[in-house]
């Protein structure tokens, strides 16, 4: 008879302790970067709303240019140098600029997309920050903690430190459109590499560190992510008090 009862009350699973001690250590090391410090410093929850994603266009890719538009503003590079490439343009390379840190800066970086993502807001929100981030590795003074190998985990730990972590972590389970499972037709997803648990705990690093209520990211996460937020925001509660 128990077993019938709706689990409404489900706890959270037990968290990776090792993946999180992992995700912080990234989380530091993007808050030590100089280059970083002023984008970083101001950065502010950006959520899936018109009030951060305003306007409207009549063909895909200027919808898709709206949108990248704002992610750049959100994100502290409106002025540049980044600008979106035509959907034939694709890049196989994800950072084609080399080391800023040894080479002139480029004055325009195309940033790819796919315009089958277009209409799946969160999802084309989430890449748009994601290969920025990915650009933005090589300007660091020193790589991330087990860097190599893990460029694009790496991107995505930055892109929730510049604010777009709901997002990130809402289609980290790979969307996928344009397709279904009986036909052939061509279909896109998001690129992802991190779980959907270690984005939830990063966002909650984020809204620990630039002193964000909890419940404004809560409240625009998928349901199943937030018992895993709502343990994550308590946990960092805890130790903070513990440390004080």
């Amino acid at each position: 008879m128990l077993s019938l009862i709706p689990r409404l009350f489900q706890r959270a699973p037990e968290p990776d302790t090792e993946a999180r001690q992992w995700v912080r250590a990234v989380t530091l090391w993007t808050r030590r970067q100089p280059v970083w410090a002023r984008p970083l410093g101001q950065a502010h929850l950006v959520l899936p709303i018109r009030e951060h994603f305003p306007g409207q266009a009549d063909t895909r890719h200027g919808m898709a240019q709206i949108v990248f538009d704002a992610v750049c503003h959100h994100a502290g590079f409106a002025d540049g140098p980044f600008r979106l490439a035509q959907p034939d343009d694709l890049l196989d390379d994800p950072v084609p600029m080399g080391s800023w840190g040894h080479a002139p800066r480029p004055e325009s970086i195309p940033i790819p997309y796919d315009p089958r993502l277009v209409g799946e807001n969160e999802a084309l929100i989430g890449h748009f920050a994601r290969e920025i981030a990915l650009r933005l590795l090589p300007t660091s003074e020193e790589p991330a903690p087990s860097q190599a190998g893990n460029e694009g985990h790496v991107a995505e730990l930055l892109a929730t430190q510049m604010g777009f972590g709901v997002m990130l972590a809402n289609t980290a389970f790979h969307v996928r459109v344009g397709g279904c499972g009986s036909c052939s037709a061509p279909s896109a997803e998001r690129q992802a590499s991190l779980g959907r648990d270690d984005l939830v705990y990063a966002l909650a690093l984020f809204c620990h560190y630039q002193g964000i209520a909890p419940s404004r990211a809560r409240t625009f996460l998928n349901k199943p992510l937030r018992p895993v937020f709502r343990q994550a925001t308590r946990s960092l509660a805890q130790q903070a008090r513990a440390s004080a």
